[in-house]
């Protein structure tokens, strides 16, 4: 009897053994289904924190994407649900935060707790994941000190003749487009302004913005970091195939970009003539302590680009939008650049430029109205509690620079362009945390200055010889894209007026 028993299970198991190890195989994926996915959509509910119901997989992508991006999603989250708000990118958990003292504490008081960036992308080559944004630790501290001396005011004065003879370029651009009638897309005149800038002071690459095998190289690889972000945050098993395959149709063109600096530094090395005075060979020159490598310098090299290419180009292109369309701040400007300078020709200094206090405070309003990059992100890197909240260990906080500086409360009429926002009295009724277009604390945006000196002797530089016109062209007000950066939707329509002598 429990011989033919123990037969017709053995029976039943051949027959069906491959439904049953399909069934155990079903569950046991539901079961890492549900670890995986559901117990994390229950992150925030478990903290208290309030947001809005994800979807699976796709976290508040969606929704996100339907209230206009994320700029303005996280203005309505903020405002629903208040200064601390719980979402989701993906399956990645994002604490969106508001409050101006807990962001302070974050940025620079407990630095030591969120002291690093969430690298939200990967790299077709992993030297690249030493680029000072994107570093860690103790690498981001040892990168970070080796070349913070590059960025001091002497350096900067060295590599002003490079920017300033790249604005010289572009003012006789513009006026041949002033003389000509045209409407010009301010984004792709300073864009190729801008590439020709960074190209020549991050590779060493002495070009016009007419060369086309680089600017296209570096053009085609920032377009493609944005589809890498999101395959890393949805999928970032199927970037790291796709990486080592045919398919990364961005790697040809840092390898392009890659080599080009390679053979820049093999050939300064080779050669006694005196060398150029750029960010490549300031770097260079300072690596005798052995810190760093050709791979760590060529990576500084890239996060040059990626950081200071498009959101210079926006920034740029979004002041001379402002003083298009607002002629009275621009008659102020212009008439301090004139009394500043006596003539068109005129050399200028790093003193000089830095002492124009209505530029100061137009480029300041501006980068308030359009801040570069849209948000900030940390990583938490231990269990903390900052006040009422809870943040846990590997999740990420993010604090939307677009949202905080259209805050009300703090910025009165927050649509409108006031330059005077910015003299020193009113500066001093708002808080600090409130206007963050590059970060604050240890991680504050090291090329902030030279980045500040590119606007300015650019504007400086136009200014001189022509004005910005609104045309019927001129979309106003502007409307936004918001991925890694602020940039206009349908690009910058205005017109130029070649002025008299001044």
């Amino acid at each position: 009897m429990l011989s033919n028993l123990l037969n017709c299970v053995q029976d039943i198991w051949q027959i069906h053994s491959t439904a049953v190890l399909v069934a155990i195989f079903a569950a046991l994926i539901i079961y890492i289904f549900y670890y995986r996915y559901i117990t994390i959509l229950q992150h925030f509910d478990k903290l208290g924190i309030p947001g809005p119901k994800p979807w699976p997989i796709l976290g508040n992508i969606p929704e996100i994407a339907r209230l206009g991006g994320q700029h303005l999603a996280h203005m309505y989250y903020t405002k629903k649900y208040g200064k601390v708000v719980g979402l989701f990118y993906g399956t990645e958990r994002l604490t969106l935060v508001s409050d101006y003292e807990i962001i302070k504490k974050i940025l620079i008081k407990d630095f030591h707790l969120f002291p690093n960036r969430r690298l939200p992308i990967k790299f077709p080559f992993d030297y690249l994941d030493k680029m000072l944004a994107f570093s860690r630790d103790q690498e981001w501290k040892t990168i970070r000190d080796t070349i913070t001396p590059t960025f001091s005011a002497n350096k900067l004065k060295a590599v002003l003749p490079i920017v300033d003879n790249s604005s010289r370029k572009l003012r006789s651009a513009l006026i041949s487009y002033a003389q000509q009638g045209e409407i010009i897309d301010a984004r792709d005149v300073f864009g190729k302004f801008t590439m020709e800038v960074i190209l020549s002071v991050a590779f060493g690459v002495q070009l016009n913005t007419q060369d086309t095998t680089l600017t296209n190289a570096a053009s085609k690889m920032l377009s493609g970091i944005l589809r890498r972000i999101l395959f890393t945050i949805i999928s970032p098993s199927l970037l790291e195939l796709i990486r080592k395959s045919p398919l990364d149709f961005e790697a040809k063109y840092f390898q392009q970009l890659d080599h080009a600096a390679r053979q820049v530094i093999k050939e300064r090395r080779q050669s006694s003539a005196p060398k150029s005075k750029d960010f490549l060979q300031l770097v260079l020159d300072g690596r005798e302590s052995g810190k760093l490598s050709d791979e760590d310098i060529i990576a500084q090299s890239f996060v040059f680009l990626l950081a200071g290419y498009e959101t210079t180009a926006n920034t740029l292109s979004s002041v001379c939008y402002l003083l298009a369309v607002n002629p009275d701040v621009q008659e102020r400007l212009i008439n301090e650049v004139d009394d500043a300078f006596s003539g068109v020709d005129d050399d200028l200094s790093y003193e000089q430029i830095f002492e124009l206090k209505y530029l100061d405070m137009v480029i300041t309003e501006t980068l308030r109205l359009y801040p570069p990059i849209p948000i900030i992100i940390r990583e938490v890197a231990q269990d903390c509690t900052i006040g009422d909240y809870q943040f846990v260990a590997g999740t990420s906080i993010m604090l939307s620079t677009y949202a905080l500086q259209r805050d009300s409360a703090e910025w009165p009429d927050p649509e409108k362009f006031i330059p005077e926002r910015f003299t020193q009295e009113e500066k001093q009724k708002r808080s600090s945390m409130s206007y963050l277009p590059f970060g604050a604390g240890p991680r504050i945006c090291i090329g902030m200055r030279f980045a500040l000196m590119e606007i300015k002797i650019a504007l400086v530089t136009v200014l001189r010889t022509v004005k910005f016109i609104r045309v019927k062209e001129t979309e106003v007000p502007l409307q936004l894209n918001a991925g890694i950066t602020i940039s206009p939707k349908n690009g910058i329509k205005i017109g130029l007026e070649e002025r008299s002598s001044p």
